[in-house]
């Protein structure tokens, strides 16, 4: 069975190659020591979509290939899509549209595999099964369906036999991008072992059609309270690895502008709403809807919005969310130094500027000097960063990279149901709300022991040469000078802190509160 693997997967390795290689892209193979490989492809007959693709743009060429090679590299492409500090618009562009492209099947060829899953014929678990499907995508294609209750449904169904191919060609990938970081330096900068990762994790948890059950419930919890925010119910008794059931949405697809006017809605108060809604989840709740298009949301009566399918998720840390805080204070200050810290610390090259990174971002920073947040256009601002980020050789976390990707996504999206909105505006209720949250005497009392716990390791592990040293310092006999950033940090807690137990506690934190909030709305 290992042999047969072994030979399916060499077989596969020859398919990639053959394919790219006809397609103008033989060299890459070449230069990861694959020439035998990539020399013997253009001795196999031709790939018959190459006189088709043949004039395009690589772009446009490469996103052809991804969809002949099938599912897992359809679902690379969407990965890619989520890191602009990789590539171009002109990239992203072409890689969003493998979002659309997947062929129907028949509903007979998923029969089998839903009763096999469900452990029972359809019609004992369903009043009834629309063979036709509302949805078909690289994983998976949904069709409706009705309980034996009544209750509308649709039904998720993994395409059958896709995992093994699918976990055959990430294992492949994964020496695939080995090998390029090995023999091409000029990719190594951008940690192809690293995309290959993340993309593999991401698409273990999207072949777990469960996990996509835990995101919804999750982010349904985290609106438990707020009714203009659906999310449909999962029905676990018949939701499996490879079948989800949830709750039929009947409302507007929100890229159906002419059904939303027609209805006579209210389209601004929907993209405040919307846009409301993806914010919270990034900035408050750090788990979030990572593909925020027009397509995943359900627009219902009165102005409320359903959103869909919870497949690709995004998580934010709380350092994550301090850390576009800061870069947001950068921007709003001007601050080219603070800046340039922030993106060399997401590269991994702190301390890392020869000068070229500080003259790009002050000359990034001159274009949006004196705009508030209201006034700066939110796409074009994270473009020109991207494109530093770029053009400087540097990269970002992916989740990093995800986010900025949603933020202009959201801009983009809720902008076509009103071409009025601000993305930057629908951010300052929520940045109101994460100041006041963070000045709280809770949230204060644990960022305060939380950083002396640190300090009180870091002294306690010091080794006794180092100890020495700090008590020559005390004594005099030893002149040194310690800069550690995060002392300021320390001293304005703990200074908050003995305000707020004082008699004025209240009004001095609603003072400080209100000196940063406008520091961000200015």
């Amino acid at each position: 069975m290992a042999i047969q693997s072994t030979m399916a997967e060499l077989n596969r390795l020859r398919e990639i190659i053959r394919v790219f290689s006809i397609a103008g892209f033989g060299d890459l193979f070449k230069h990861m020591g694959l020439e035998a490989a990539a020399e013997r492809t253009g001795k196999i007959m031709g790939w018959k979509h190459a006189d088709e693709i043949a004039h395009l743009e690589h772009p446009q060429r490469v996103r052809r290939v991804l969809e002949f090679l099938g599912p897992t590299f359809i679902k690379l492409g969407q990965i890619l899509a989520t890191r602009p500090d990789l590539f171009g618009p002109e990239w992203l562009a072409e890689f969003e549209k493998l979002q659309w492209h997947a062929p129907l099947l028949d509903f007979a060829e998923l029969r089998p595999q839903v009763e096999e899953d469900l452990g029972a014929p359809l019609e004992e678990i369903f009043e009834e099964v629309d063979a036709t499907p509302l949805a078909a995508a690289s994983l998976a294609q949904v069709h409706r369906a009705t309980l034996k209750d009544g209750t509308k449904v649709v039904l998720k169904i993994q395409r059958p036999g896709i995992r093994p191919i699918i976990e055959s060609d990430m294992r492949l990938l994964a020496h695939l991008a080995s090998l390029a970081e090995k023999h091409m330096p000029e990719l190594a900068a951008y940690h192809p072992q690293q995309v290959v990762r993340q993309f593999v994790k991401s698409l273990q948890n999207e072949l777990n059609f469960m996990t996509e059950g835990h995101h919804a419930d999750q982010v349904a919890a985290n609106f438990e309270g707020n009714d203009q925010i659906v999310i449909p119910k999962i029905y676990w008794e018949w939701t499996r690895q490879r079948i989800n059931v949830q709750e039929f949405v009947d409302g507007i697809p929100g890229v159906d502008i002419r059904a939303i006017d027609a209805a006579g809605m209210d389209r601004t108060r929907i993209a405040k709403t919307g846009a409301s809604a993806v914010l919270k989840m990034i900035m408050i709740d750090g788990l979030f809807h990572a593909d925020p298009h027009p397509g995943n949301f359900i627009i219902l009566p009165g102005e409320r919005i359903a959103f869909i399918d919870f497949g690709m998720i995004g998580r934010v840390s709380e350092v994550r969310r301090r850390q576009i805080m800061t870069l947001l204070q950068a921007l709003l200050d001007n601050d080219a130094e603070g800046l340039s810290m922030v993106l060399l610390a997401w590269s991994g090259r702190e301390g890392d500027d020869s000068g070229d990174l500080s003259e790009a971002v002050e000359e990034f920073l001159s274009k949006y000097a004196g705009k508030s947040m209201a006034l700066m256009d939110l796409s074009a601002m994270v473009g020109d960063l991207l494109s530093l980020v770029r053009d400087n050789k540097l990269t970002m976390p992916p989740d990093q990279a995800m986010l900025l990707k949603v933020f202009v996504s959201l801009d983009g999206a809720f902008k076509k149901l009103d071409p009025g909105f601000d993305v930057m505006v629908a951010m300052q209720p929520i940045l109101h709300e994460v100041v006041i949250d963070k000045l709280s005497p809770q949230a204060l009392g644990k960022r305060g022991l939380k950083i002396l716990t640190q300090y009180l390791e870091l002294f306690a592990d010091l080794p006794k040469e180092i100890r020495r040293g700090i008590y020559a310092a005390k004594t005099g006999n030893l002149k040194i000078r310690v800069e550690l950033s995060q002392l300021d940090e320390l001293q304005h807690l703990v200074m908050r802190a003995s305000l707020l137990r004082a008699a004025a506690g209240i009004t001095a934190a609603l003072l400080i509160g209100g000196s940063i909030l406008m520091a961000f709305l200015k």
